[in-house]
């Protein structure tokens, strides 16, 4: 359950010509300032691409997959790791931060990524085994983004500056559980009879790693379901808890869906509807392997009041 948007020519030229605002505005020491422009910015998309993405943030599509999105003329080495910052840099990380401040706006978090509004996701060679986005030798079980977090984002944005044939991100929708699972387990799901742990990257970053909850897998909200879920992290407080979750990852592995990102192509990700997994993948670390630019999107920031540290877009780690 997912919206294609493929950029024409005339789109991409005016996306491009959108974007060079941005050049010179720096998304790590001038957050407020690249935000604001990028939300002006996003007023000039063309009527086409506005139209679509009005249809995904209000329709129950897990995802909107765009492509055909114009690149830098350099080539972009992939880094060793995601200490170099490299996508904040480039066109594409331009262009995403317009449409995903169309979509909402766009957030950080003190304790993920150093802070900053974008993150490279790269293969990391001491990292190639962890349930991370560094990881690639393992394959990343699936999750909602932030599980454990009451911040966390409403929209995952992934921006691919270079693919591999060999990486699928993973997807499967809330509706395959509602479809699948009988009343009374899609009741049970409601009631809060879970915890779940902290990311290791947030615990690495000052984020206490004690248990969170008790939480529920299904919250109804406005009349919606909505959708949290880690395979990792998560623990079943009584026996049926448990085999609920073993439920929802036997279904996962026989209904997901896959895409294998490509350079050019931006894939956003309700993060109340769908949950996510990447397969396993065999990079070189030779410069050349899979580069994606991580960004996240909230409906609203008023939510953030009282709770930012260095900028009016940053989650403090404490509220992680």
């Amino acid at each position: 359950m997912y919206i294609e948007l493929i950029v024409t020519e005339k789109e991409a030229n005016r996306l491009e010509k959108l974007s060079s605002c941005l050049i010179g505005i720096s998304p790590t020491t001038q957050v407020d300032m690249f935000t604001s422009m990028a939300k002006n910015a996003s007023k000039g998309l063309s009527k086409r691409i506005m139209s679509t993405l009005n249809d995904f943030k209000n329709s129950q599509d897990g995802c909107i997959l765009i492509k055909g999105l114009p690149l830098d003329e350099n080539y972009i080495w992939t880094p060793k790791n995601n200490q170099y910052h490299i996508g904040e840099t480039t066109m594409l990380s331009r262009i995403q931060a317009i449409i995903n401040e169309y979509i909402g706006e766009m957030v950080s978090y003190e304790a993920e990524g150093n802070g900053r509004l974008f993150q490279d996701m790269v293969p990391n060679k001491e990292l190639a085994l962890s349930q991370t986005s560094l990881g690639s030798k393992k394959e990343l079980e699936l999750h909602t983004e932030q599980a454990f977090s009451e911040m966390r984002p409403d929209y995952l944005s992934l921006a691919c500056l270079k693919g591999d044939i060999y990486a699928k991100t993973y997807i499967m929708h809330l509706q395959n559980i509602l479809d699948k699972f009988t009343m009374y387990e899609t009741k049970v799901l409601t009631r809060e009879l879970w915890e779940i742990g902290v990311d290791q990257s947030f615990v690495m970053n000052g984020c206490s790693s004690n248990l969170r909850g008790p939480l529920s897998i299904l919250d109804l909200k406005d009349g919606e379901f909505q959708l949290i879920f880690d395979q990792d992290l998560m623990v079943g407080l009584t026996t049926e808890a448990s085999d609920l979750i073993d439920e929802i990852i036997d279904l996962y592995y026989e209904c997901r869906d896959h895409y294998v990102l490509q350079s050019g192509e931006i894939l956003i990700l309700n993060n109340h509807k769908v949950v996510h997994g990447r397969s396993s993948f065999y990079p070189q670390y030779d410069g050349h392997d899979r580069f994606i630019i991580r960004s996240f999107i909230m409906k609203n920031i008023n939510k953030l009041n009282g709770k930012t540290v260095g900028h009016s877009r940053m989650i403090a780690k404490e509220f992680s």
